[in-house]
Formats: structure tokens, sequence, C-alpha cells
């Protein structure tokens, strides 16, 4: 039981949900222990039923915060898009910077978070956000397909690229 509450407390922090695949085999194998105790020692049954039941209740914390935290960062994140286009076309230019939209950075950084990124070259406007269950990647706003694009650290940054 404590082990559930400090893995809750720690996994469910904002962008450390990618540290849970690292607990995914040690959970799997005690599960099949949890079996075997189950189905052998009836004596243990009860005990064992209600140590799964504690487990699967901080994994659905774990994974409900984590679903919250994508839902409302991209629920923040849409209006942001909305106003860039919106400006986008009655302007005929994107805004060189989000306070021109009445965006201030702390109001974004609350929701956001402080990894968020808005440019605005060649009046082409990019604007993505670090995802809420990892530091490394990020969504990115495609503005000319109006898609949200999923990036990983290692594919922007070209780590496992060995080509000269």
């Amino acid at each position: 039981m404590i082990m559930a509450i400090i893995l809750v407390l720690t996994l469910g922090q904002r962008h450390a949900g990618f540290l849970a695949f690292a607990l995914i085999l040690p959970f799997v194998v005690w599960l099949t222990y949890s079996a075997y105790v189950i189905v052998k020692k009836p004596y243990a049954r009860t005990t064992q039923l209600i140590c799964i039941f504690v487990w699967v209740v901080a994994v659905e914390f774990i994974g409900g915060a984590h679903y919250i935290w994508h839902a409302t960062a991209r629920r923040d994140a849409n209006y942001v898009v909305i106003a860039i286009a919106t400006f986008s076309k009655v302007a005929g230019n994107c805004p060189r910077t989000l306070d021109w939209l009445g965006l201030k950075r702390e109001q974004l950084e609350d929701k956001l978070g402080e990894n968020y990124r808005y440019t605005c070259v060649g009046g082409k406007p990019t604007f993505s956000y670090v995802a809420t269950y990892t530091v490394f990647d990020t969504y990115a706003y495609d503005f000319e397909k109006g898609v949200w694009v999923y990036q990983k650290w290692s594919e922007k940054k070209r780590f496992l690229d060995t080509a000269p």
C-alpha cells in the first residue's frame, strides 16, 4: 500500500508518466505471482486480491491524472492556436509575439508550462508545447494541415542519425 502511494505521488506528477514503462515488467511478474497465490494458497487469497485492487486503483490514478493534464493542456493550446489563426486571417500576417493576442506569458506558463514555444518566421506561425507525460517530447501544431503533430525529442535533435 505504501509503495502504491509513493508511485502515485511520483509518477502522478506532470512529465513523469514515461517512467511507468520501467515498471511494466516487474508489475507483470508480480501479477503472475499474485495469480499463483490466489489459486494455490486460499488462506492468502483475500489479502492478495486486496493488493491487486490497490495497485489497479493506483494505476488508474496515474493514468487519469495524465489524461486530465493532457486534455487540459490541449484545450488551452487549442485556444492559443485559434487566436493565432484568427489574428493571421484578419491581419494577413501572424502575430510577432503572443502578447499581441492579449495572452500574457504568466497565463500561458500556468496553463501549458514553461516550455511552450511560439515563433513567426516568414509569415508562418509555429506553436508547440511539451507533452504532459514526458519532458522530452512536444506537440506542435501544423497550421497548414490544421492538426497537432507529436514530435519525439530524438527525432527533433537527430541524435539517432549517424549519417555524416
